[in-house]
């Protein structure tokens, strides 16, 4: 690795350490040029803009979530790698609520910024399908899977169903009362569990 490029991960580093404890809007590129301790000039160097830094961070972000959902684990049915695949949305919350509010906030920002760019990011997202999908088939070999009609579009609305939540759930002190009061990762994992009736095959 160059000393370059050290240097620019460094910056994505303190940028997305920055991110994860305020919210998007309240840091600026001064902030992350300060907590690197390099001058503006230099992160505007390697981004030319807020929004390229941000996506940096997110793509840092997506790579770190994917090593976590796909790691290696024994080998077990179809059915049982679909659970884990799920109750990973839930370990992340409860572990790392701010990768959701980070979530929530990068969504508005692409939105309401009309952010381009996002080519990798929506690639990446793939391989998340992709294994999913191939839980489902070998569930469906091994008879651990019930088959569904549609078990690309059901994979979507899943997750979809489960990351809208866990964003929702992830904005700090809610957005109305009921948010304070609920059991958000009991909230999470009866979705969860609705989800895996629908695909468990019972014998």
């Amino acid at each position: 690795m160059s000393v370059m490029d050290a240097k620019r991960n460094y910056v994505v580093e303190t940028a997305t350490r920055l991110f994860l404890s305020r919210p998007l809007s309240g840091v600026t590129v001064r902030d992350v040029a300060q907590e690197a301790g390099v001058g503006e000039a230099t992160v505007y160097r390697y981004f030319s803009t807020k929004s390229a830094l941000i996506v940096a961070c997110a793509l840092k972000l997506e790579k770190e979530v994917t090593q976590y959902f796909l790691r290696e684990s024994k080998p077990v049915d179809g059915y049982t790698r679909l659970s884990k695949f799920y109750a990973s949305y839930v370990d992340l919350f409860a572990f790392r609520p701010e990768l959701y509010r980070f979530l929530y906030e990068f969504d508005v920002f692409c939105v309401e910024q009309r952010v381009k760019g996002l080519d990798e990011y929506s690639d990446n997202l793939d391989v998340f399908r992709d294994a999913y999908l191939a839980a489902y088939r070998d569930g469906v070999k091994d008879g651990s899977v019930r088959e569904i009609e549609n078990p690309e579009l059901f994979y979507y609305t899943t997750t979809h169903a489960i990351l809208s939540l866990a964003k929702k759930l992830a904005v700090e002190g809610g957005i109305v009362r009921q948010d304070q009061t609920t059991d958000q990762i009991g909230e999470l994992r009866m979705l969860n569990g609705t989800f895996l009736y629908s695909l468990r095959r019972e014998h």
